[in-house]
């Protein structure tokens, strides 16, 4: 009687549920894999054969198929070796079935032993969905699993531990919790003097989760500053730490297992593809990677045209969309955009101590590879200037900790309000925002003198309600307005 294992196959962060049917019957020694199978999988025939003999165990000699079904979409991953293998004994008497609510989880190796896999953490999410009693794993994955809480987790490091634990019913290792990595950061803003207005700036953004653009000639200090903005983000909460290491999970990156936000920094080479994701597996890109964190594009005039345009919808919405041979994977890309570029080609044009040698020409051709649409979408709008030695060797204001404490009261208030941050603000609740009667006119007199959108006017706003939540303002007044306006200007 053919033997039937749970499974899942991954298709972006989303889990489809496999079932793994082995049958061997009489004829001559086969090994044959179907139900859409990738190559990766079909491999798994002789991984199967060769983990199963240095086990100890009698590799059966007969004519064997293995199905994944449903055999209406592609089956990827490596994953898919540890059922099949158990279900390879089952159906020949060395092992008694196993229950409908265990699944497998595995890729093994030519001796026998049992290797990490990608895409873990969506594949536990999926098996605490469908009311897995336990999972079998590698334990090699176990500090990244053990943060899915409501499902048993078996980590073995053998297909023979296997074995034992269902046939000879042997002790489960003791679950092991991954601790939460405190990382330190690399820079902190009391090590960066000068640049009060800039500072000011960064942490409304921080406090509102907003977008910024830092401009200034080479040297100033765009990047430093850039590099030590994570340091005043509230840490994750839980939610958005398995969210962010659902992400990383698929490419076996533990890079997201800690409670600190990503920071993901893009060189100008960087692709339309490498930015957004695809490729022939789906994979998630630096937008998604970047979810619930920071994504710091450095020269960013310098990236190609068709690689800046693809930030514009992914700003708005949060979310990627990529399709590939009739399969569609979503991926989710909540970041917040820190963007640092030169004013022109040469980098001095307003410089103060340096001579700009570019033409008009050459300057209108560099800033308008920044078109509209995608400058309407950043809210923070900085210059950079050039630091005078006396502020240089100066003390370096206030720290990334005092900062912090400053952008958690803030996000407080905002989620008193119902709102993970303020640039999520919808539409109608930007119209909701209480406002006086002068704060009104200056928002009226700014959308005719400076040409704003209606997108604009909403993020003025937006910003404005961050300014007045730092302040500890519940109404937004004319100065917060003034403040916010400010920072729409280059």
């Amino acid at each position: 009687m053919p033997a039937e294992l749970r499974s899942y196959c991954l298709q972006g962060l989303d889990a489809v549920p496999v079932s793994v049917e082995v049958d061997a019957s009489a004829g001559m020694p086969y090994f044959s894999v179907i139900g859409m199978a990738s190559m990766s999988v079909k491999e798994a025939a002789d991984r199967v054969r060769s983990a199963i003999k240095h086990s100890g165990f009698k590799f059966p000699m007969t004519r064997k198929v293995v199905n994944l079904a449903p055999a209406e979409f592609v089956k990827r991953g490596s994953h898919f070796d540890l059922p099949i293998a158990i279900g390879l004994l089952v159906v020949d008497g060395q092992m008694k079935a196993l229950p409908n609510d265990v699944m497998l989880i595995g890729e093994l190796g030519l001796e026998g032993g049992l290797r990490e896999v990608s895409g873990i953490l969506p594949g536990i999410l999926f098996a605490k969905e469908q009311g897995m009693r336990e999972v079998i794993l590698p334990a090699a994955n176990l500090a990244e699993a053990s943060f899915v809480d409501g499902v048993k987790l078996i980590p073995v490091k053998s297909l023979m531990e296997v074995f034992e634990h269902f046939e000879l019913e042997a002790r489960a290792p003791a679950r092991e919790m991954c601790e939460k990595v405190v990382q330190k950061y690399a820079w902190d803003f009391s090590d960066i003097t000068g640049h009060e207005s800039a500072k000011r700036a960064l942490l409304i953004a921080a406090a509102g989760g907003h977008h910024v653009l830092l401009n200034g000639p080479p040297g100033t200090g765009k990047s430093l500053l850039a590099r030590a903005f994570p340091s005043i983000l509230p840490p994750l909460s839980k939610d958005e730490m398995l969210d962010v290491m659902r992400i990383y999970s698929l490419s076996l990156n533990k890079k997201g297992l800690n409670n600190c936000r990503p920071f993901r920094k893009v060189h100008s080479s960087c692709t339309s593809t490498g930015l957004i994701g695809g490729g022939s597996k789906l994979l998630p890109g630096e937008l998604s990677l970047a979810h619930k964190g920071v994504l710091f594009m450095d020269e960013f005039a310098e990236f190609k045209r068709d690689v800046l345009e693809s930030l514009r919808s992914p700003l708005e919405d949060g979310r990627i969309n990529l399709r590939r041979a009739g399969v569609n994977c979503e991926y989710p890309c909540e970041f917040q955009l820190i963007a640092a570029m030169n004013p022109c080609p040469c980098g001095h044009y307003g410089d103060r101590q340096k001579i700009c040698v570019c033409n008009a020409a050459q300057i209108a051709r560099y800033q308008g590879k920044l078109s509209g649409p995608l400058m309407d979408r950043i809210d923070l709008r900085i210059e950079v200037p050039r630091v005078d030695f006396e502020e240089l060797n100066g003390r370096g204001g206030a720290s990334s900790a005092e900062m912090r404490a400053v952008v958690l009261g803030a996000r407080e208030r905002q989620r008193a309000r119902g709102l993970s941050c303020n640039n999520a603000m919808s539409a109608k609740q930007v119209k909701a925002e209480p406002m006086s009667v002068a704060s009104q006119d200056i928002l009226s007199n700014a959308t005719k003198n400076y040409a704003l959108s209606g997108r604009a006017v909403h993020r003025l706003i937006k910003v404005a309600r961050t300014i007045a939540d730092i302040d500890g303002s519940n109404k937004i007044n004319e100065g917060h307005l003034y403040e916010s306006l400010q920072y729409r200007r280059l």
